[in-house]
């Protein structure tokens, strides 16, 4: 799960929670405003009632109180002395319905099933009708009255249904909002974090002089970038300092085994070497073969390191069907003490802009080993394409191949698929490496497959009518 959905879900998340208990907290105020004003309306029409039966005892027949033809009739009414607990009055729907009896001074709900033919009180199909029932203590003329009221709910279970729906639309409604809105702010928060990831990205040891731009202000990404070009600067140095360290020490070691070499070759090439044990003379010709092994390792560390500190060439129009015909005429003698056959597959004109010089060495490595890691009698193919946008050469053999988890490490430094073979042959596991250095240079890109036991076939891709750059 990425940052930004983890920061979009906390925030929706702790949104949720407070809309929740936002929620509580109106529901329950919404609910107890009905109860307390339908509370109050049965407290006025309790007085009311009283106050008919006042008017009744003072004796005026237009003043009887009659619950049938009172407004009270639409209210559970039922008077009774508190003595005898018997029933002075009483409405027709007290007279229908039977509620059970409240303390005075205090409310109370009761739900009672009610036929909907005995009256029809709004009933759903359960039958079941809750009341809202209050009970009072009166004192009239020295005698002690309860009266007890009620009202049906059924519409206020209605509206406090629909209150529930409602507000749990609203929450599902306001949470699917906030997931949205804080998906896309998290977003916006976190986009300096995805420039910087581009930038980090595109950074390698080829351009570690880029930055990523940091602002003036002391917020946290600001703080992290200036962190980051800290590390990158350390990094930046100290490949500087190691790049420097093998280019000098190449160049130190260079003068030192040249003058080993000279001095073994004057030695082997004298008549006194002929009085040498035959054990010395094995171990003068084998001293050589190494410090010419030493040589070229060096030569070799010497042009990687060139080659790594160059940001640019020089671009000239190359002629690659020239240079590889060349290449392929200097290596027949090699080709036919093996008993390869070598074929030729080039256009007539494949020209790009790049140092010959270069190409040369690049392509002399690649068909150097093609030659070296090939059998007796085997066969080297050296084809050329032309595109609208490249040029593509490829150079295959037959031979022991390259395991296939071997093959994205061919190009790496001082590695070597067979070390035996390599040392045979006098590899120093830099060929490749040099090659796709200088293939780089011409803004191209080399590539290595194989079959074990079968085949190999390099391919390298450069680019068509395309001024070389910097890297």
């Amino acid at each position: 799960m990425t940052v930004k959905t983890r920061i979009a879900l906390f925030v929706a998340g702790a949104g949720f929670i407070a809309s929740l208990l936002f929620s509580i907290v109106v529901f329950y105020e919404l609910i107890e405003q009905p109860f307390h004003l339908l509370d109050t309306e049965l407290e006025e029409e309790a007085y009311r009632a009283i106050k008919m039966i006042e008017m009744t005892q003072r004796g005026s027949e237009s003043t009887t109180f009659n619950p049938a033809t009172h407004k009270i009739y639409s209210y559970w009414l039922k008077i009774y002395e508190q003595d005898s607990n018997s029933a002075l009055y009483q409405s027709n729907l007290a007279r229908l319905v039977k509620l059970p009896l409240v303390e005075p001074g205090s409310s109370a709900i009761a739900s009672v099933i009610v036929p909907r033919e005995q009256i029809n009180l709004g009933q759903d199909s359960s039958q079941e009708v809750t009341f809202r029932v209050r009970t009072f203590a009166f004192r009239l003329d020295g005698r002690g009255l309860t009266v007890q009221i009620g009202h049906p709910m059924v519409k206020l279970k209605e509206e406090i249904r629909e209150l529930i729906l409602g507000l749990v639309a609203g929450l599902v409604f306001s949470t699917l909002a906030l997931i949205a809105i804080s998906y896309f702010i998290a977003g916006k928060i976190l986009q300096p974090i995805g420039a910087m990831k581009d930038l980090a990205q595109d950074i390698s040891e080829k351009n570690l002089d880029q930055r990523i731009p940091a602002g003036a202000g002391r917020d946290e990404f600001n703080a992290l970038a200036r962190t980051i070009n800290q590390m990158l600067d350390r990094l930046q140095n100290s490949f500087i300092r190691q790049r420097n360290f093998l280019f000098d020490t190449s160049h130190e070691l260079k003068t030192p085994l040249t003058t080993m070499r000279l001095a073994i070759d004057e030695i082997c090439t004298s008549d006194d070497l002929e009085n040498f044990p035959s054990s010395s003379k094995e171990n003068l010709f084998r001293l050589n073969e190494q410090v010419l092994r030493m040589e070229r390792l060096v030569k070799d560390l010497l042009n990687l390191s060139s080659l790594e500190m160059l940001n640019g060439i020089d671009p000239k129009p190359v002629h690659l069907t020239e240079l590889l015909s060349s290449l392929a005429a200097d290596y027949q003698f090699l080709v036919d003490g093996r008993n390869i056959h070598m074929d030729i597959h080039l256009p007539s004109q494949l020209v790009i802009h790049g140092d010959a010089k270069k190409l040369k060495r690049a392509f002399s490595n690649i068909l150097d080993n093609a030659i070296k890691y090939n059998v007796d009698g085997g066969r080297i193919e050296v084809a050329g394409n032309l595109s609208d946008t490249e040029i593509t050469v490829t150079i295959s053999n037959t031979g022991p191949g390259v395991a296939e988890t071997e093959v994205v490490k061919v190009f790496e430094q001082f590695y070597r698929v067979e070390k035996s073979r390599s040392i045979q042959y006098g590899g120093s596991g830099l060929g490749l490496a040099i090659v796709k250095r200088i293939i780089e240079l011409h803004n191209g890109k080399v590539k290595l497959e194989s079959k074990q036991g079968s085949w190999t076939r390099v391919t390298v891709y450069l680019p068509l009518h395309r001024e070389t750059t910097s890297l």
